[in-house]
């Protein structure tokens, strides 16, 4: 309710982050309120990183024909940022002027419980899962991980299998 009364009384909208939040909350922005201006700023080189060039490249059109700003390679500094500013500044130095902004950027993991597990040893140096391609958990055939805690990318989940395919095999590794 917050949030949409935010975006209502707005005539600019910033959204942080490129990822899948991000692209889908100025999608949505730029076809519930198309008179409002929306700038997608994300870090990358690209739009949906993690999903593919393809999807990143038709987002990236499907957004710029709804007249959403998108800049890439540029991070938004919020250090000591407060409640009411309206001026943004770009890691290019770049000034953006909104009325409000969205934060879409990744979360940390929350794997850190499974320290004290039996799964300790299988996690990366980054915290996640180590799983095959089936998304098993490495030398496990019937534990399952899936997810951004996972250390597979999601192109090679796409590549292997079809989702009926994976869902279909994890059935059957779990049926008694």
């Amino acid at each position: 309710m917050f949030k949409n009364r935010k975006i209502k009384s707005a005539r600019t909208i910033l959204i942080i982050g490129g990822g899948p939040t991000g692209v889908e909350l100025a999608g949505e922005i730029a076809v519930d309120f198309p008179d409002k201006k929306v700038i997608l700023v994300h870090k990358g080189s690209r739009l949906l990183e993690f999903i593919g060039a393809k999807a990143g490249h038709k987002a990236l059109k499907w957004l710029k024909s709804k007249n959403v700003v998108v800049k890439l390679d540029q991070r938004v500094n919020l250090n000591g940022f407060t409640d009411g500013q309206k001026i943004y500044r770009t890691s290019i130095g770049e000034t953006i002027e909104a009325d409000c902004h969205f934060l879409c950027m990744g979360k940390p993991l929350s794997t850190a419980w499974l320290k004290e597990t039996v799964l300790e040893n299988d996690l990366d140096s980054q915290g996640r899962i180590k799983v095959d391609e089936k998304l098993r958990v490495n030398g496990r055939g019937n534990i399952f991980a899936i997810g951004d805690i996972t250390n597979i990318p999601v192109r090679v989940i796409n590549n292997s299998f079809s989702f009926s395919q994976l869902y279909s095999f994890i059935q059957k590794s779990i049926s008694y």
